[in-house]
């Protein structure tokens, strides 16, 4: 397995640059239309314009908040790989009239800023983006960005932006999926997708995972080698909690006795790299999970001597320390109140729900996927919590939403999907409840709900970064909104 590991490697040498990588995931172009203030529609190839095959090389001016440099004009160049003050060569991956999506092919004058990527397989992988860049001077930068972004859309006052909430770096991740190619069992691969490929990426470990699910990739397919069953593994998720830790394999059909006491011994047994003492799931087609060992339920602490208890499909927020930071900065924004209403709206496994309960207000918590409600209230009534409504439904059904409102609420935390909260953002400006705390994950879907409150009588009176994806494109934000004196 060695051996395939160094292939993987070896197959990079060839490669111009440290920065010449495949194609931007799905959706990169669109985002960066988004953050440009522009509609994004179908793109063009580059040979179609006589603007694009002028572009050769490029000087780059700032970075978006996504982490690729810019260079400002018209049309606006967006550049996956390129750092401030750098002149690059590019190649153009699409292009509309006022936006040019490209990817840096070879550096002239690298940055003080740019660093060497710190895993091996940096240029395949499809999981991080930004490793080439100095991660205090990734942060500053998207950060400053952001704020402009929001001034610009939002006519943001520039007192309003907070300083970012970070934490650890690199190994911060405590959930992940591997993806495996069993098609030969002697030869298995197990680890991530190639960037805009479904090829997978063979691991011996992962730098951004924590301990010891980084550490456990390599033995774990050496464990599986050689078992013809291997080919029904679809995917193998990893989950690090307070207590335990868990190994989830999801397969499509049954997988040998020896195959799952293999995996089984090597969670159990001391070894090179350290005793592991994680516990074995099996998750059928089906999507029903069954215990290998001491089927102990996970904890994951949060604030206020709270924990959730997440199944293996279940949404977490997977940076520990920064999600205790989110929690603890949504409560000092709404600063709840014995007996205050109070909904938490996409409330997941109660993430943000128990420790404002826990100060005594009356919390409405609404979530669309049924099985988390269930176990977010039996999770609740076992740590003594029953001061919390837990309600199953779909909050982009307008009905839902108003029905919900009637009976008023005095603060409303929202923390939706990146598709953000639209439609319920449209009723909060009909409800007016005095605040508003809204955490998201799509600063581009953000920008334009917070755009609704703000038209609706609302002030954004705070707003800020929350690094909850070092190394990526990703980046989450918060705001406080209070309603305007009428």
């Amino acid at each position: 397995m060695a051996n395939l590991f160094k292939q993987s490697r070896s197959k990079q040498k060839g490669k111009t640059s440290l920065t010449e990588r495949g194609a931007s995931k799905k959706g990169n172009a669109r985002a960066n239309a988004q953050v440009a203030g522009l509609r994004f529609g179908k793109s063009k190839n580059a040979a179609d314009t006589s603007e694009t095959q002028k572009l050769n090389t490029v000087t780059i001016e700032d970075l978006d908040w996504m982490g690729n440099g810019v260079v400002r004009g018209n049309p606006m160049v967006f550049v996956e790989g390129a750092l401030v003050g750098e002149t690059c060569d590019i190649e153009v991956l699409s292009s509309k009239k006022k936006v040019i999506n490209a990817r840096a092919t070879n550096i002239h004058s690298p940055s003080d800023e740019r660093q060497a990527p710190f895993c091996p397989v940096f240029d395949a992988c499809g999981g991080c983006q930004l490793q080439h860049i100095k991660p205090d001077a990734a942060l500053e930068q998207r950060d400053r960005a952001l704020k402009v972004m929001m001034e610009r859309q939002l006519s943001m006052k520039p007192n309003v932006w907070q300083a970012p909430l970070a934490g650890p770096r690199p190994q911060y991740r405590r959930k992940a999926r591997l993806a495996i190619d069993a098609r030969n069992p002697n030869q298995i691969k197990l680890g991530f997708r190639e960037a805009n490929s479904s090829n997978v990426i063979n691991v011996e470990t992962c730098p951004i995972l924590v301990d010891p699910l980084s550490r456990l990739i390599g033995p774990l397919r050496d464990a599986l080698t050689g078992f013809e069953s291997a080919r029904h593994i679809g995917h193998i998720s990893l989950i690090a909690g307070d207590n335990t830790s868990h190994l989830v394999i999801k397969h499509t059909k049954a997988l040998e006795a020896e195959l799952i006491d293999a995996v089984s011994e090597l969670m159990n047994t001391s070894s090179s790299v350290g005793a592991y003492g994680i516990e074995l799931k099996l998750e059928n087609k089906q999507g029903q999970i069954r215990s290998v060992g001491r089927g102990t339920d996970m904890v994951m602490n949060t604030v206020n001597a709270c924990s959730i208890s997440p199944s293996a499909n279940d949404f977490i927020q997977i940076n520990k320390v920064v999600n205790e930071k989110m929690v603890n900065q949504a409560i000092g924004w709404l600063n709840p109140k014995p007996n205050e209403r109070i909904a938490d709206w996409f409330s997941g496994l109660g993430n943000f729900t128990l420790p404002i309960a826990k100060l005594g207000a009356k919390v409405q918590a609404v979530e669309g996927v049924a099985e988390m409600v269930r176990r977010a209230k039996d999770n609740a009534q076992q740590q003594g919590i029953e001061n919390v409504e837990w309600l199953h439904l779909d909050l982009a059904d307008k009905t839902n939403v108003e029905a919900s409102l009637q009976l008023g609420f005095d603060k409303v935390l929202l923390d939706p999907s990146r598709e953000g909260a639209l439609t319920v953002c449209h009723a909060l400006v009909k409800a007016l409840p005095k605040t508003i705390v809204y955490v998201s994950c799509n600063p581009s879907t953000f920008s334009r709900d917070a755009k609704v409150l703000i038209d609706g009588g609302y002030e954004m009176e705070k707003a800020g970064v929350a690094e909850m994806f070092p190394f990526t494109h990703h980046m989450e934000m918060m705001a406080l909104f209070t309603r305007k004196q009428q």
